[in-house]
């Protein structure tokens, strides 16, 4: 169960039919608030995300995946980012997972499906994600793994919290920064920062901007 605390959601999409259907979807679950952020592919600039936000829910027919970036980038290290789509193939589906995108949700969910995504992504936990490419659950070893593969195992051997800090650096934000965001210490992030590099086997910060976009790219 949810805490009492009321959570806010923004659906941004073209198409109040679909917000009208996740809203309708979502009102089982106590102490939530659905807003519209309507936008279409011809709009130049990404729309305003209010602060306040728990989650920001983008719909894909925006069809524009610039905007459809800079929304993501735009949200603030409290707002939890879930895309819906049709389809996404698989290096797609694991970029955004890199970008503050916490689940994917299909078109065709159900309604239980949307409730347990929604319900798990704000009790801060992930939901819709594979643990490992499927070329690693076949057995690889790590001599017969492309470079670009590696790069793809050991960021996804994050934590979510991990991953977070680490694109929040990449984006230019300090330590502190991300300390303030969360409500934690400067100590707890600074030691989840070198966890993480430790597992990206990188030794500075230099090599970590270089790797997480090389990543991305």
């Amino acid at each position: 169960m949810l805490n009492h605390k009321n959570k806010n959601i923004m659906v941004i999409t073209p198409n109040p039919i679909t917000y009208y259907g996740i809203r309708a979807m979502l009102t089982t679950l106590p102490y939530i608030n659905v807003a519209h952020c309507p936008i279409h592919f011809r709009d130049e600039a990404p729309t305003h995300i209010e602060r306040g936000m728990h989650m920001v829910i983008i719909d894909t027919e925006i069809a524009n995946a610039d905007i459809i970036s800079e929304l993501i980038k735009s949200c603030s290290l409290s707002s939890s980012v879930v895309i819906l789509t049709h389809a996404l193939d698989y290096k797609t589906t694991q970029k955004y997972k890199m970008m503050n995108v916490r689940a994917i949700l299909q078109r065709k969910s159900s309604q239980k499906e949307v409730e347990s995504a929604v319900f798990s992504v704000l009790e801060n936990n992930e939901w819709g994600f594979e643990d490992h490419p499927r070329q690693l659950r076949r057995g690889f070893t790590a001599r017969e793994l492309s470079p670009s593969i590696k790069d793809e195992q050991a960021m996804l051997s994050l934590s979510a919290t991990e991953r977070t800090i680490i694109r929040s650096i990449y984006r230019g934000r300090t330590v502190t920064d991300i300390a303030v965001a969360k409500e934690k210490s400067i100590k707890t992030i600074s030691s989840q920062k070198q966890a993480a590099m430790r597992k990206l086997n990188v030794k500075n910060l230099a090599e970590l901007h270089v790797r997480y976009h090389r990543y991305l790219d």
